[in-house]
């Protein structure tokens, strides 16, 4: 695995990170390296008296590095796996201390992980004890509801014409609601707060995008209202929308492992307030044909426990949140990168088709009404710049053999430097287009080039944080 240069600057935040670790590839910028078959490390000089020390778990990859940077994985850590790709880390017998205690803290955490996983299953809590701790939690909910309720009326009754986005006493109050939100334990609906209030200060069609949120958040209080007649799918979607995570450990030990071959068919970084990074991939199962989202979170340049890449299947057990249509998920530890890099599969070929692809989307829109993200794939896609409309998407769906098919104009949330290079990968032919919709946007992901009647390769994957 990861035996090429492509493949490993596939892990790369962002340009400026290829072009750093392109200039640290000399065995001379490293006074120390070597690598065995579980970890390659090195000590690289910086600006300081004393060098960084960078390690890569392979099993992952799983990188950690001493330098400053935010990013994941850092210039280094890229360096490092470039001098392996190239034959220019010796084989070692023996490790430094500091990449043995990293190795065996990562063994003890996954150790403690299946420790815990194993406990809960073994022994489940009191159901008297957490029906008290829910009941409060709820009665805190219900109040902090209540004044987004009101709030909500406010809005409303004044005229939506009135929020003026622009004015900092306007962001104030909306800062101010996401605030109480949180103090009411609702950190998802708070979340949604916020979210929209950063969306639709940056459209002009802010109204028709408020008035949809406001529809849909006041359809989420009347289901939170009558909780106790909601089927228990709905109930989980419900509380994951508010905010009520699932402990990791439970979710292991209740929720049954899905095993398949998963095929990374694209993800963002969002970069937050207070160095918080977010990081959503998206999955696809080749046998199961089910969609999973792997959403982590970073914060201060901690990095994750994992690197995926696009484009690359791997053999992994997924764990599903519980809901009416389950799409996030939380990866086992024992997933390992096949060696195979391929074509894409049947399956990411079945799913793009047009009437295909907006079916599924429409079921799980049915069946979780409380997740507006949702991953959109389709076939025939074009790049087109329109005078005053930004980059759009102009689909063709080909519904009947020997028809010209049906065109739809998608309306794309691409920075101008992606878009270009997506248009020059293409060559300005049709691709199979990849990415997140939301408001009637399509944040696009990846792109891939049909090969034959069953075959697509990857072209194209959006690089860098998202602002």
């Amino acid at each position: 695995m990861l035996t090429s240069e492509a493949e490993v600057l596939g892990l790369s935040p962002d340009a400026s990170s290829t072009k750093a670790a392109q200039g640290l590839k000399s065995p001379g910028k490293w006074p120390t390296l070597g690598s065995d078959e579980a970890a390659v490390w090195g000590e690289c000089q910086g600006s300081g008296s004393k060098p960084y020390q960078t390690q890569v778990d392979l099993s992952g990859p799983s990188f950690k590095c001493s330098c400053p940077s935010r990013k994941f994985p850092c210039k280094h850590g890229l360096a490092l796996l470039l001098l392996r790709t190239a034959g220019q880390v010796a084989a070692s017998d023996t490790r430094p201390l500091w990449v043995s205690e990293w190795l065996d803290s990562r063994r003890d955490r996954a150790e403690k992980k299946e420790a815990k996983a194993a406990a809960v299953a073994a022994a489940p809590p009191d159901p008297e004890a957490s029906a008290k701790r829910e009941a409060k939690r709820w009665s805190r909910v219900d109040g902090g509801l209540a004044e987004l309720s009101l709030w909500m009326q406010d809005m409303l009754r004044q005229g939506l014409a009135s929020q003026q986005l622009d004015d900092a006493s306007t962001h104030q109050a909306w800062r101010n609601m996401a605030a109480r939100l949180v103090d009411a334990q609702a950190p998802g609906m708070a979340a949604r707060v916020t979210q929209l209030y950063d969306v639709a200060s940056a459209r002009g069609d802010w109204p028709a995008v408020l008035l949809s949120h406001l529809g849909q958040w006041q359809l989420l209080l009347d289901a939170a209202a009558r909780r106790d007649q909601l089927p228990p799918a709905m109930l989980d979607d419900v509380m994951g929308a508010l905010g009520f995570n699932q402990d990791k450990a439970e979710l292991l030990a209740t929720s049954p492992a899905v095993a398949d071959t998963w095929r990374v068919l694209g993800g963002c970084q969002i970069e937050g307030q207070g160095r918080l990074v977010e990081r959503r991939m998206w999955l696809l199962g080749e046998r199961t044909r089910r969609i999973a989202l792997l959403q982590d979170y970073a914060h201060g340049g901690r990095g994750y426990e994992r690197a995926w890449l696009v484009g690359r299947s791997y053999a992994a057990s997924l764990h599903f949140y519980p809901g009416g249509a389950p799409m996030r998920a939380i990866a086992a530890d024992a997933s390992s990168l096949l060696d195979e890099q391929g074509d894409a599969s049947p399956s990411l070929l079945a799913h793009s088709q047009a009437q295909r692809s907006w079916r599924d989307l429409a079921e799980r829109l049915a069946g979780n009404p409380f997740q507006p993200l949702q991953p959109l794939m389709l076939q025939g896609v074009h790049l087109h710049r329109a005078e005053g409309a930004g980059w759009q998407a102009v689909v063709t769906d080909a519904a009947h053999e020997g028809t010209d098919g049906e065109q739809r104009v998608l309306q794309l949330d691409l920075p101008d430097e992606q878009a270009w290079s997506l248009l020059a990968a293409s060559g300005g032919h049709p691709v199979l287009a990849m990415g997140e919709w939301s408001d009637e946007r399509w944040r696009l992901l990846s792109a891939w080039s049909l090969v034959g009647d069953d075959g697509a390769q990857l072209i194209w994957a959006l690089s860098g944080e998202v602002q």
